[in-house]
């Protein structure tokens, strides 16, 4: 059986202790089908704790991974890509590695470098880490090579919520790929904290309309997402669609608390939602 090769990533940071750590984490979990990856530091230091907790939190486990020198790899690998993730690390990869095929720059804020509370420093690394698995989703989906988007109907009972989330989110992150759509078998009205939680990764949909399924009736799709159970058994019949699939998540208005305590809950739907778009829908 032939064995195919994958292409060798670097990523680079001033102390691989955090950024370059994550980045290497998003990658392996995304892309270990296509990429080798691997991670160094100018003047390593261990790995953070807080990176090692925030990765944990989206199932991302970087526990075993170590810091290492740039030059372990120095005249010993061939790199498709070197990826910089900070401006140190920008400026030298030119000199260090004039071989890489490709040379990216990703600059990510240093959580390390934030002073506060361990709470908010750890708050600090989630928002860090956000951004990069978003970087790094969207650059997969970037090199996917596929000529014709398909389209995507994502349902749920009040277009409210979550399937108003899933358009977004797969419209930003997978959006070379895929064209994405939502409506409600009973549309209502769009949940405020919808629409903050989506500010949170600067993505803004306080313009978006609700709409009825009914709006779609007759229309293609290769996919049709119920993201609620109701949905998903009053999911009207499309015949043109290829794929029907069903991933209900939780119902945001049995949410309670204080308002950040429902902020948390929607932005930990959120973060499903978005996982599983990119573990589910295929390049």
């Amino acid at each position: 059986m032939q064995t195919i090769s994958k292409e060798n990533i670097l990523i680079l940071c001033s102390q691989n202790s955090a950024r370059s750590q994550m980045t290497e984490g998003f990658l392996k979990h995304y892309g270990s089908k296509w990429y080798q990856v691997y991670s160094a530091g100018f003047d390593p230091a261990p790995v953070h704790p807080l990176a090692v907790a925030a990765m944990a939190e989206v199932g991302v486990d970087i526990s075993g991974q170590v810091s290492k020198s740039v030059r372990e790899y120095l005249g010993k690998l061939s790199f498709g890509h070197v990826i910089a993730v900070c401006k140190k690390a920008e400026e030298q990869c030119p000199v260090i590695f004039p071989s890489a095929l490709k040379i990216l720059a990703w600059p990510f804020d240093d959580p390390v470098a934030y002073q506060g509370s361990e709470e908010e420093c750890l708050q600090e690394f989630r928002r860090v880490r956000n951004e990069i698995e978003l970087q790094v989703i969207h650059w997969l989906a970037q090199r996917c090579e596929q000529t014709d988007k398909k389209r995507v109907l994502f349902l749920c009972t009040h277009n409210s919520a979550w399937s108003q989330m899933a358009e977004g989110l797969m419209n930003t992150m997978l959006g070379d790929l895929y064209e994405a759509y939502s409506a409600g078998i009973e549309p209502s009205k769009l949940n405020p904290y919808v629409v903050r939680a989506m500010a949170e990764l600067d993505l803004d949909i306080s313009g978006n309309r609700v709409k009825s399924v009914d709006e779609f009736s007759g229309q293609e799709f290769d996919y049709v997402v119920t993201v609620c159970d109701k949905a998903g058994e009053a999911c009207p019949y499309f015949p043109g669609a290829k794929t029907r699939l069903h991933q209900a998540f939780a119902d945001p208005s049995q949410f309670d608390g204080t308002d950040e305590e429902i902020m948390d809950q929607v932005a930990t739907v959120r973060d499903q939602i978005r996982r599983w778009l990119v573990q589910t829908f295929p390049c």
